[in-house]
């Protein structure tokens, strides 16, 4: 179960750049990828997560809220009964297991094929390095396919799915067969957010895991 959510918060970290963005006329499949990308700075959204196996047998599913600002910075909170928070202040990031009464704190990794959350960042260079994007467009859909060209990531493919300029849902393929499907509602973007958001204080009481690089 933890592994499901780590992939879900590394993948939520991705959101915040894609949704109801402008439509921009561009040459190739990459830069219309990025410029939606850059018109977003921040999202603050609501999502069902739900995972399944190779076999096509639902794992899990799970209801929250995402709230992320360019760059680099995250909220994303699951409702019971599988409680987490996971908080982002662009340098760090806090992993907060409610059920474990446990806090993991960590370096906010500068490595795009490591953390997909840098995407946030607006690094074109970075992106157009490390992943190839298609557009598979349906009649009803916008659909972008990102394909890491590090074959060694946990993600296979990453798909986002737009319909009247609005994402919809993303799509997230692993190496070992699973499928989670991400459907956003109540979506805000480029609101003024609470700058308290971002800012987490450890609860009293509870084990702190320092993963933090030097420590």
């Amino acid at each position: 179960m933890k592994s499901i959510f780590t992939a879900g918060f590394k993948a939520l970290f991705l959101t915040a750049t894609f949704a109801m963005a402008q439509t921009v006329l561009a040459a190739t499949p990459l830069d219309d990828f990025l410029q939606r990308l850059q018109s977003v700075t921040s999202i603050d959204a609501q999502f069902e997560q739900s995972t399944v196996d190779a076999q096509g047998q639902e794992m899990q599913t799970i209801t929250g809220q995402l709230i992320v600002a360019r760059p680099g910075k995250m909220r994303w909170q699951t409702n019971p009964p599988y409680e987490q928070l996971v908080v982002s202040d662009g340098e760090l990031v806090w992993i907060y297991d409610m059920d474990l009464e446990q806090v993991t704190i960590r370096n906010l990794d500068q490595r795009l094929q490591e953390t997909p959350a840098l995407l946030l960042s607006g690094n074109v260079a970075e992106i157009a390095q490390n992943y190839s994007v298609e557009r598979l467009d349906s009649d009803k859909l916008e659909r972008y396919r990102l394909t890491p060209n590090d074959k060694s990531q946990l993600f296979v493919a990453l798909e986002f799915d737009y319909k009247a300029n609005a994402l919809q849902t993303m799509r997230i393929f692993d190496a070992a067969g699973q499928t989670t499907l991400i459907e956003f509602s109540k979506q805000r973007v480029n609101q003024a957010l609470d700058s308290m958001t971002f800012v987490f204080d450890v609860p009293e009481g509870v084990d702190v895991i320092d993963g933090r690089h030097g420590f």
